[in-house]
């Protein structure tokens, strides 16, 4: 299964899709007003969805992340 049809991505995809190191890409998904992170116990996922809608309107926006 490739990563467009998933409903949740790893913090290893999120990584090698945005090119992120690991540091940053944790400090993203661990923000309190993070709309996609979805915790199962301690691993972090993406809600590819809303994480995708959350860089269109970074983009749209030039919102620093």
């Amino acid at each position: 299964m490739n990563t467009q049809e998933k409903l949740l991505w790893s913090l290893a995809e999120v990584i090698e899709l945005t090119g992120w190191g690991e540091t940053k890409a944790r400090e993203i998904l661990k923000r309190k007003d993070s709309t996609f992170t979805v915790r199962v116990g301690n691993k972090l996922y993406v809600n590819r969805k809303a994480f995708e809608n959350f860089l269109d309107r970074c983009a749209k926006h030039q919102i620093c992340i």
